[in-house]
């Protein structure tokens, strides 16, 4: 179970905070989509989860632990167990889909086998089988910078199964996706939360793929929650009060 309590942000020469005392509970298995404009507090909510972004008050708790309270190294046990799908895919170019997907157990390596790249044929196994499952199997070999943005995030898909996380987050992973692509890569993170029991929380820009998709919807507006409920619920006024008119 992930809570997150009274959780404020503000940024530095910014006049209003980005988060506003953000309360939630997100239970085991639930697929949590957070909509909102941008500025209303959704990349900072989601990077405030494993402390890519320092909070300035509340507390973050996942499976009893308290994330807030960890030093760098607790947070760094912590995040093997966090997988993150970012926008612009954060792989290495230049390197092959393999590397890159092993990239992913680096967190679960001793550092000198990090640093000078040497991987175990048992790493090597598991990454094919992550690139399998998201379909890019043949394409191992292929270096990153030659793939489409769809294959892209395949890869960082696959990177994500190589931690075997049990809490998946992601910060508009289709926003930068042709409209087919963008389904393609929802339908296979719904696969990991149906298929594997996933705990998932994804920024969305698009409201049609968070209520085909995710079991509950959060709207943020001006850094508060102003909408929190099962997708069936979310109508145009529930809409307005996310998306608010200028």
């Amino acid at each position: 179970m992930l809570e997150i309590t009274g959780l404020t942000k503000q940024y530095s020469g910014e006049k209003e905070p980005a988060l506003q005392n953000i309360s939630l509970t997100v239970r085991e298995g639930e697929f949590v989509a957070v909509l909102g404009r941008s500025g209303a507090g959704k990349s900072t909510m989601i990077r405030c989860i494993n402390r890519l972004v320092e909070p300035d008050t509340g507390s973050i708790v996942w499976k009893g632990r308290s994330i807030t309270g960890m030093n760098t190294r607790e947070l760094r046990s912590l995040r093997r167990e966090i997988g993150f799908v970012f926008q612009h895919f954060n792989l290495l170019p230049r390197l092959s889909v393999l590397t890159n997907v092993i990239a992913g157990r680096f967190g679960m390596m001793p550092s000198w086998r990090s640093v000078t790249g040497q991987f175990t044929e048992a790493d090597r196994k598991l990454a094919l089988e992550a690139l399998e499952e998201v379909g890019l199997g043949s394409l191992a070999a292929k270096r990153v910078e030659d793939l489409s943005g769809g294959q892209r995030q395949r890869v960082a898909i696959a990177r994500v199964l190589m931690q075997q996380p049990s809490l998946l987050l992601g910060d508009e992973p289709i926003s930068s996706l042709d409209p087919v692509t963008s389904e393609r890569i929802m339908r296979y993170i719904g696969g990991l939360h149906r298929e594997r029991g996933m705990t998932i929380l994804l920024n969305l820009h698009d409201v049609n793929s968070a209520k085909a998709f995710a079991t509950r919807i959060i709207g943020l507006s001006g850094g508060r929650i102003v909408f929190d409920g099962p997708p069936q619920q979310l109508g145009d006024q529930e809409l307005l009060q996310i998306y608010p008119l200028d």
